[in-house]
């Protein structure tokens, strides 16, 4: 092969178009990406797609920043970033074999294939990536035979920061070289989770290529009114990071800073802001008359600058390209969407069948005999709770090498409460990390990681301060599996509750803040075997878990844990347990509270009342059949929890109680709960207001006389 102009070796996925065929190859995808979007912006008008976020003008910076990842890196795209998803997906010779003479970047037959798959994405066909149950771009897609590694938005601008961060994260855990390139709008760069998620990517040296569309309005907001920064890219020095301000409408730019940029993350060098200059050519969405405020002289500048016409006339000025062959290429790009896409338009529906997609994914594999014995004990040897959560921590890390730990202050110094103690030492930095205080960086962290392949294990120090992470909880971490399929095995420790003296900022109990989420499991464990066990569990299951454990409990409690007595899952499963039997009425409880309730069934014993005592342990999944079995056998039900009244999942129970176990009940279902407000930082206070034995007492002698 000659090195005539358009017959040069490719350099595909090399991230330098130095040479013509690379530039061709470049304008091919910047005309595809232009056609794509103006075939659904049409769409849009003609009322086939009910919204659309159009690219036309970043083409440049989206096609030509994704020419530089190869086929095994990371992708994270937002809404306007057609050109980067189309050039990942495939080459042009992938697509349009013979056009250009450049070799096969994936040998992937399934270009067309994922094209029509995205196609049918955005018109919520079956056939989509999410089945129609997500729209546009919020959808993720992870192919092993290729090695493709796409993950979407959600909504929320900025969130994908983090998460980006934590996908370069386990590369670098698993000793490879890949990197994540991730997209933010100029908008975007103002959420608190960019900050986050930067900070996080910049203290966890983490392969991160982070790119700004700054197109110089955010919805309608002018920069100028969303940050007093000389450039966004100017950010990165606080960081401790490089950052780089390129022109966006040239894709020469833009390949040579990413390439840069990828290099520098791949040996070691960590993440790199790029702030990409764009004009803005249309507006937020399609319809939404956003456009609309930009003066005429600066649209008409905008749209001299199109990067996908001043692309192909310097094509043309440099003898690269004829005009006759530019032709060509918009004819063939424009009749392959047209296909594609009016295949997908004709392609099945969803099928409408509520409730049909699981929101949890089963985990896999069989259960063992229990601790792996890391360190020889006397089998009479009472462990805490405290003692049982560290213990099962490390018997975790051990079994699995994916397994690690983020948190603040649980490296060398232990954890705020020392349940860490010790696991630096014995598994070294790579997996006991340190982390700045950023609840939602680590929860997006830690989710971007355990979607490629790490499992990790979130301590909040306080569960109070889970607030703060409750995007990335919520929204994508619970949301992942059910929008598209792909597993998220992370643990979230949250050392919860009252008792202590610690007032209303450290003493909350949030389980039914997120029993409301489908798609997290919730587990409260009251003894130190199941503070142990379900422990093991979670850290082995696919889902996201909450493992709610009391701060009470920490050193209070003491219980035998022999090694090899205990059975542990593949994973948590609904299993509530009767700790003590009864005929009378039926205390359903959790956490510390187990403890109050067996204490008060213990006093009624001596009046001749005989209470049987449920733990729930595992509050989602919820084991309704032994709920409902114990309330058969005694015909009352009293539910006790820590946290306040209203809202409590106490009231939860109470509903499906009186629904499916009515004909059993000879007395309303009652609830002692706390009372409607924050819990007080004075402990005589505090011990008012929570349920304890005379309580619990009172409140069941009442059931029984009903």
């Amino acid at each position: 092969m000659s090195n005539e102009p358009g017959n040069q070796p490719s350099s595909a996925g090399s991230g330098v178009v130095p040479g013509a065929t690379g530039m061709l190859e470049t304008h091919f995808h910047m005309r595809l990406s232009r056609e794509w979007d103006e075939r659904f912006e049409k769409l849009f008008r003609q009322g086939g797609v009910a919204k659309w976020y159009s690219g036309v003008g970043s083409e440049a910076t989206t096609v030509a920043s994704a020419g530089c990842l190869r086929p095994d890196d990371a992708l994270l795209t937002i809404h306007r970033d057609s050109g980067a998803i189309l050039r990942y997906y495939a080459s042009c010779e992938d697509l349009v074999p013979g056009l250009l003479p450049v070799e096969n970047r994936h040998g992937c037959e399934k270009a067309r294939e994922l094209l029509y798959r995205l196609a049918c994405q955005l018109l919520g066909r079956a056939d989509g990536f999410t089945g129609g149950y997500d729209r546009s771009f919020h959808y993720a897609h992870l192919e092993e035979e290729t090695g493709l590694k796409h993950i979407g938005m959600i909504s929320h601008m900025g969130a994908m920061i983090p998460v980006a961060a934590g996908a370069a994260l386990a590369f670098r855990q698993q000793g490879s070289d890949r990197v994540a390139l991730n997209y933010i709008g100029d908008g975007g760069t103002s959420t608190g989770e960019f900050h986050e998620g930067l900070n996080m990517a910049a203290v966890l040296d983490a392969p991160l290529v982070l790119v700004i569309l700054n197109n110089r309005y955010a919805f309608s907001t002018p920069t100028r009114e969303q940050y007093r920064a000389e450039s966004l890219a100017a950010r990165a020095a606080g960081y401790g990071i490089e950052g780089i301000q390129v022109d966006g409408n040239d894709p020469l730019a833009v390949s040579a800073a990413v390439s840069d940029a990828t290099a520098r993350a791949r040996s070691g060098g960590g993440p790199t802001l790029i702030e990409a200059m764009l004009g803005r050519m249309r507006g937020h969405s399609e319809g939404d008359d956003s456009l609309g405020i930009l003066e005429e002289p600066e649209r008409e500048r905008y749209e001299s600058e199109d990067p996908v016409s001043c692309f192909e006339a310097s094509l043309v000025e440099q003898g690269i390209a004829t005009l006759e062959h530019l032709e060509k290429v918009r004819g063939i790009c424009s009749e392959l969407v047209l296909e594609i896409v009016d295949e997908a338009a004709a392609s099945a529906r969803p099928e409408l069948v509520g409730g049909a997609r699981s929101v949890f994914s089963m985990a896999a594999g069989a259960g063992d005999a229990g601790p792996l014995g890391r360190h020889q004990r006397d089998p009479a040897e009472e462990l805490t709770y405290l003692d049982a959560i560290s213990l099962g921590l490390g018997d975790a890390m051990a079994e699995d090498p994916e397994v690690f730990l983020m948190g603040q202050d649980i490296a060398a110094f232990g954890g705020a409460f020392k349940v860490t103690r010790g696991l630096l030492e014995e598994f070294g930095q790579k997996r006991v990390l340190n982390t700045p205080i950023a609840e939602a960086g680590m929860i997006g962290v830690a989710s971007g990681a355990a979607l490629l392949g790490g499992r990790p294990v979130v301590e909040m120090q306080f569960s109070d301060f889970v607030s703060c992470g409750f995007n990335p909880l919520v929204n994508v971490a619970a949301k992942f599996y059910y929008r598209t399929g792909l597993e998220v095995p992370l643990v979230i420790r949250l050392p919860s509750g009252g008792g202590v003296g610690a007032g209303p900022f450290h003493s909350q109990s949030l389980e039914a803040t997120f029993l409301h989420v489908p798609g997290l499991k919730v587990v409260a464990p009251a003894s130190p075997e199941d503070a142990y066990v379900l422990l093991r569990e979670a850290v082995r299951d696919p889902n996201p878990v909450l493992f709610f454990e009391h701060k009470y409990l920490y050193r209070r409690v003491k219980a035998g844990l022999p090694p090899g007595s205990v059975a542990v899952g593949p994973g948590v499963e609904a299993r509530a347990r009767v700790l003590r039997r009864g005929e009378d009425v039926t205390v359903v409880a959790w956490g510390w509270m187990v403890h109050r309730a067996l204490a008060a069934a213990e006093l009624l014993a001596g009046e001749g009342l005989s209470v049987e005592v449920v733990d729930l342990r595992v509050l989602a999944p919820l084991d309704e059949e032994t709920v409902f079995a114990s309330v058969g056998r005694t015909g009352r039900a009293l539910v006790v929890h820590e946290a306040q009244l209203t809202g409590g999942f106490g009231g939860e129970l109470a509903a499906r109680i009186a629904d499916q176990a009515f004909d059993s009940l000879d007395a309303p279902v009652r609830r002692l709960a706390y009372p409607d407000h924050p819990v007080p930082f004075n402990k005589e206070l505090e011990a008012e207001c929570l349920p304890d034995e005379e309580s619990i007492a009172a409140s069941l002698r009442e059931l029984a006389a009903w």
